[in-house]
Formats: C-alpha cells, structure tokens, sequence
C-alpha cells in the first residue's frame, strides 16, 4: 500500500537532507537551561584573612589561664602536703602518747639501777652487769624515739629543761642561774619535745659584801 505523497515528503522534511533525525525542541530547550543554571551560580567565597591582633590576644588569654592553673595547681599541692603532715604528726602525737605509760616505767627503771651502779661502786662492788642493764634500757629508749640529754657545768639555767634541786651560793655574778652539777638526768623525743626535765643544782650570786661582818 503506498502513502500518499505529501506524508512522505513531511517525513522527508523532519529527518533532514541526511536521513538523520533532527534534535526535538524540548532537548534545546533543556541544553539552554542547563547552561543557565550553570551560568548563575554563586562565586566561591574569598578567604578569610586572620587579624594578627585578634590571635596575639587569645593566646595571651590562654596564657593567663594557663598560669592562673598552675597556681591553682601548685596551691592545691602544698594544701595537700600540710594536711598530710598534720596527719602524720597527729598520728605521731596520739602514738607517744599512748607509749608515755610505759617510757615513764622504763625511765624509773633506769634511774634505779643507775642508783644500785653508784651504790655498789661506793662499796668497792662489781658493777659490769648493772652498766649492762642500764645501757640495755638505754637502747630500747632509742629504739622507741627517747634520747637522754644532760645540761653542761655553766650552762644557763631553762626552766623548760630543767628543774632546779638546790642552789650554790657564788659571788661570781657571771655564774649566777647557771648550773652547778646534774643531779637526774633528762629525757627528750627525738623531735626535741621534753619526756622529764633534767634535776640541777644551780647557781645563786650572793654579794660578798652583805656576807662580810660588821665591825
């Protein structure tokens, strides 16, 4: 069945002089507005520039903080060494004196057979054993902490270490309130805290003048 002519030379028309489909408008249309969306699109944003003021005062903020921690820091440090401390010598505290009881026991001890030591050299007697004894007691003192302590002949009177037995009249002035000779030693932690204050005699200056008699 042949077409009519004017269907095939309308045919002829739209697939070009070639033979080759010419491109539909609505994909024109569609190219155009691809390329114009294209076209309108934003431009990339420039850089921003950092201001060299503006980064010098955040790293000297830092800075401050910074210090300010360390300080923080190093407060909080030394708290909790002086609390440790405290501890420590409360704990200390509490310890000798739960031992006071029994140092006092040993140190009677000690002072009684240091009295048998100068009982039995005054009779000629044998005294090895009781030196070894007292130096026995001597050495569980040091042990625990207590060290025995005895002023020297002149040395100034202190009533926070001694306790005064007796007086000797002087008229050397310079040798008043000084010490004579020990009578019972003393005993001290350590630490230098006092156990027993030390037993003297002392010196009291007398002018020689009120002494001498009358004509």
């Amino acid at each position: 069945m042949e077409l009519p002519l004017d269907e095939t030379v309308e045919e002829t028309e739209a697939q070009g002089a070639d033979g080759i489909p010419e491109p539909l408008p609505e994909t024109q249309d569609a190219d155009r507005g691809a390329e114009t969306t294209d076209d309108e699109a934003p431009p990339a944003p420039e850089p921003v520039q950092p201001d060299p003021a503006g980064l010098e005062a955040a790293v000297a903020g830092l800075d401050t903080r910074l210090e300010e921690s360390h300080r923080l820091l190093a407060r909080q440090t030394d708290l909790v060494d002086r609390l440790h401390a405290e501890n420590q010598n409360l704990r200390a505290g509490e310890l000798r004196n739960a031992q006071l009881p029994l140092l006092r026991d040993l140190l009677r001890l000690h002072d009684d057979v240091g009295r048998m030591r100068d009982a039995a050299e005054g009779s000629d007697g044998d005294t090895d054993d009781l030196r070894l004894v007292q130096e026995s007691l001597l050495d569980i003192l040091a042990r625990n902490g207590v060290e025995p302590f005895a002023p020297g002949h002149g040395e100034p009177f202190d009533s926070r270490l001694h306790a005064a037995a007796g007086t000797e009249p002087t008229t050397d002035e310079s040798l008043d309130r000084s010490v004579v000779e020990i009578v019972k030693g003393g005993f001290r932690w350590d630490s230098g805290e006092v156990i027993r204050v030390a037993e003297v005699r002392a010196y009291r200056y007398r002018d020689a003048a009120q002494d001498a008699p009358e004509n």
